[in-house]
This record gives C-alpha cells, structure tokens and sequence, in this order.
C-alpha cells in the first residue's frame, strides 16, 4: 500500500464561556505560513485605497460603522460569550462605538491631510514655493488584547483606513469570534483585502510584526510591548505601544463625597476592573478616609456580580489566567496586613469575583505595585495632598489619575504635578470618549498615542515638495569662488547685526549668477574628441 501524506490539521481556538466555563465553538487559527500571504493581499490592495479622494473613504466607512450598528445585538452577544460583557457595558463601550468615533475622527483626518503651503523668505529662496503633504505608510499591523475586542480595534482602525492605509488585524486569541465580526463587517464595504484577518496566538502576533508592515499598533501587556518594540526596532518600523496602567485616584477631603464614590465605583469596576484606565490605587486625605472606605464598602457588598442566570453590574474575569492574577494579588495583600473590607472571594459559577475594597495597603504590596487588572481597589490612606502625589508618582505607571476636590482650580494643579498622560479633575477616564484627546502614557505604560491628531502619525509621514521657478542658478551652486566666500561672510555679518554687510549682497548674488550661466554654457570645441 501507499503512504497517503495528509495535511496537518489547522489548530483551533478555543475558549470558556467566562459566565458559567461552558466551552465555545472552536475558530481555526491561521496557518503560520499564510501570515504573508495576508499581509501581501493588503499591499496590493493599498495603492488604490489610498487614491480614493478622502471623501470615498469616509462613505464606505460609514456605510460599514452603520451596518456595525445596526446589528450590534451580535456583537453584544458575542461579547458575552468571550469575555462575559454585560448587555449595558458592551453597547456603551464597544457596540454603539463605530459611528461614534468615525464621525469625530472626520474633520481631525481632513485637518491632517490637507496640503500647508511653507512661506518662504523671497531673498533667500527667489522663485521657490513649498508644500508639505501627508501620505499614509502603506500597511498598518494592529495587535489588540482581549478586554476591549472591539473597541481597542476602532481606536487605530478607523484613523488607519480613513488615511488611506491598508491594515492587518492580530486579535487576542481569547477573542477571535468578535474580531471575525468586526473584518466580515468591514470587508462588505471595501476592496478585497484591505483588511488581513490573523487569528493565532503570541507566534501568530510575532509574525505579523516580523511581517512586511509599515507600523505597528500594539495593545498589551509591558513584556509583550518590550518584545514589540525591539522586533520594530530592527525592521525600523514605527511602533505605537499602549501597555498597562496602575491609575492612581487622589481623594481630598473636601471633596464631594457621594459623587466621588460613584465616580470611583465605575472607574475601578467597569469591565471588571479590566481597563489599563482603571482606578486600582485611591490616596485618600486621612481626614475623610473611615468615611470614603465604610461607604465604599458598604456599596460595593451591594453590587451584584453577572452569573448565568442573569446580568449583574459587575462582569466575570475574562480569562482564568486573570482570575490567578487577582487571586494571588489579594493574598498578598492579606498576608501584608491589608484589611478585606468587601470581597476577596471568588463567586459564581464562572470567573466571578467580588468586588473588593482592600484598606490600610502599603506599597510594598503586589496590589500597589503591579497591575491587577481586576474588580479590586487599594486604598492608601495619606496625610495630605502632597504626600498622595508622591506616592502615586512612585509608580512604574503612568497612563491615568485623577484628583477629586470641590476646588477645582486646586484639582487642576495636584494633577499637572502628576507624571501621567491623562489626567482628570472629579472623573476618570471618560477622555478615551474623546477622539481629539491623545490617549497616551509614560514610563511602563508605553508611549503610544491612541487618539487626537497626535496618534496620525503611526498611520501618515509627511513629504515635502518644493518647487522651483527661478529662471537663474542659485548663488551658492558649484563652481566655487571668491565671489561665493564674500558672499557668504556678508551674510553671516548681516546676521549678527552689521547692517552695512547687506550693500553689496545683491551686486554679488547677481555677479554669482553670471558666473554660473558662464561656466556651463556651451563652449567652442576644436572638433576632437576624448
């Protein structure tokens, strides 16, 4: 008999229902070897994307956002399935987000793109006009996490293609299912293979940024950033990191304290806590802090974590993987003296945990220091304001905070004091909303620009082009002589105050010129030749 050599199979994604662990369908991850393949039919599709008048990119992209919209009980759906999103959480932050965000990036795009005629001095550039355009970079890689499946792909997207790139979307493989929707729902609106599809784990992620891309815009962990960047670095590749956050919350005692808690309650538990922007540390201005942490408490033993018999307000982990991280957080802050007052505990019969309020923490504890990235809160009671700026600049961090006081000219300073991107008075977060905003970091939080005109240039270079209509050579052109020399150290006179320099500034540009018609001018030849 003979052998019959098969193809070896595709691997498959699979996952838990973070709700109740039940399985989900399993998706075919991409074979490692058609990574370029995807990335080539991008390219091929670029050129003539990026021709379309900007006002043909915006109408098929706004045909695509709407049908987004329209259908969003799928995504909603599949939301739930992935990731465990709430029916309210994932229409606000992800779902109703595609019109949204394209309509404000509209006139940010057109600003960006327009042509800037350079005024140029007339003496110093007789005939000469300048213009600066911008072009997009060809094929952008976009590699996103799992907490946010669709909204961390429209923040870079929409600005990538409406520049005119072609883009390669890498998803979380905790989150294939949602990123399938997202290129399917794009794919009816725009040339075959403008948007590549990679669905794999980290292998797949590096072989997309080892790939023929023109730029990177990677969302992640501080390890997978740092890998990122080197790999970009080597192929000298722009890269734009967004990598993890430890938001600080500074609390003053005269602030307004209901408003306050119900502020903190949604910035640390939003998602679950599964935010790079979320609340994880609160300084509290010890005068107020037995006040702010009973009520804290008290309210957030009252909120009910989703489970599978119905929609709670606080979402399950994503992954078990994150569940271990909070867990051993927690522990660790037992075991240093922290006080539980809520929480600590694993509920439900999915990735559930409750939310947790931790008092008295210090800073040598995994919870200060590292991100948890879960629905958990360490409080660390302070002195004062300044003390509070210190120890929230301790950080290796610094993506957000936000400083909460009735006096908020006060507020505004506490926070400019503050080594972070993005920074609040009396809220927290809410400018990711904002697409004129730059959603940016410092430190192990990346310097990577998400929004605002700011973050176009991960998507567009600048090109600049100058036109020349002078009918004579410049001055300063070869050959070199005497007259140049002369010319020159008038110049320089000129510019360090010697106005009398200037008298003879034009007779020499003029005899320059002379001289250069001259020499190039055809000349009477015995017939020989060399």
């Amino acid at each position: 008999m003979t052998a019959v050599t098969r193809p070896p199979a595709r691997p498959a994604l699979t996952g838990l229902r973070p709700l109740d662990l039940a399985p989900l369908p399993p998706v075919l991850a991409t074979p490692p070897g058609d990574v370029a393949d995807v990335v080539a039919r991008a390219r091929a599709a670029f050129p003539a994307w990026a021709a379309l008048p900007l006002e043909d990119r915006e109408a098929r992209l706004d045909a695509a956002a709407r049908r987004m919209v329209a259908r969003r009980g799928e995504v909603v759906a599949l939301l739930a399935a992935e990731v465990g999103k709430g029916h309210a959480e994932a229409l606000f932050g992800e779902a109703l987000a595609p019109l949204d965000q394209l309509r404000q990036w509209r006139p940010i795009v057109r600003a960006h793109l327009r042509r800037r005629r350079i005024a140029l001095p007339r003496l110093a550039f007789p005939g000469k006009r300048a213009f600066v355009d911008v072009v997009p970079r060809g094929v952008i890689a976009v590699i996103t996490p799992w907490n946010y499946p669709l909204a961390t792909f429209l923040r870079p997207v929409l600005p990538a293609l409406l520049t005119g790139n072609a883009v390669v979307l890498k998803p979380s493989e905790h989150a294939p299912r949602t990123a399938l929707w997202f290129a399917e729902s794009l794919a009816s609106f725009l040339p075959d293979g403008l948007v590549g599809l990679v669905l794999g784990g980290a292998d797949h992620g590096r072989a997309v940024v080892g790939s023929d891309v023109d730029a990177v815009c990677f969302t992640g962990s501080v390890a997978a950033g740092r890998d990122v960047a080197r790999r970009c670095g080597e192929r000298l590749v722009p890269a734009s990191l967004e990598l993890g956050g430890k938001d600080a919350a500074i609390v003053l005692a005269d602030c307004d304290l209901d408003r306050t808690l119900a502020g903190i309650t949604t910035w640390a538990l939003h998602n679950a806590g599964q935010d790079c922007g979320a609340i994880e540390r609160v300084y509290v201005e010890e005068a107020i802090a037995d006040a702010f942490v009973g009520r804290l408490a008290d309210a957030w033993r009252r909120l009910r974590v989703a489970d599978r018999l119905g929609e709670g307000d606080v979402a399950p982990l994503a992954t078990e993987a994150q569940l271990a991280v909070v867990t051993r957080h927690v522990d660790d802050a037992r075991r240093r003296g922290a006080v539980v007052r809520c929480g600590g505990v694993r509920v439900g019969a999915g990735l559930g945990y409750a939310p947790t309020v931790l008092d008295r923490c210090t800073d040598e504890m995994d919870v200060v220091r590292e991100e948890t990235f879960g629905p958990v809160v360490a409080i660390r009671r302070v002195a004062h304001a300044d003390e509070a700026v210190e120890r929230a600049n301790a950080s290796a961090y610094g993506l957000g905070a936000s400083v909460w006081t009735r006096d908020l000219a006060r507020g505004r300073a506490i926070a400019e004091r503050l080594r972070c991107g993005v920074l609040h008075v009396n809220n927290h977060a809410l400018s990711g909303a904002v697409v004129a905003l730059p959603w940016t970091g410092t430190g192990a939080s990346g310097g990577g620009i998400a929004n605002g005109p700011h973050a176009l240039a991960t998507f567009t270079r600048p090109r600049s082009l100058l036109v020349d209509a002078a009918a004579a050579p410049d001055p300063f052109w070869m050959p070199y002589d005497g007259d140049l020399v002369d010319l020159g150290e008038r110049v320089g006179r000129l510019q360090t105050g010697d106005l009398g320099a200037a008298l003879r500034l034009p007779a020499l540009a003029a005899r320059r010129r002379r001289t250069l018609r001259e020499f190039f001018a055809p000349r009477p030849t015995d017939g020989s030749s060399l």
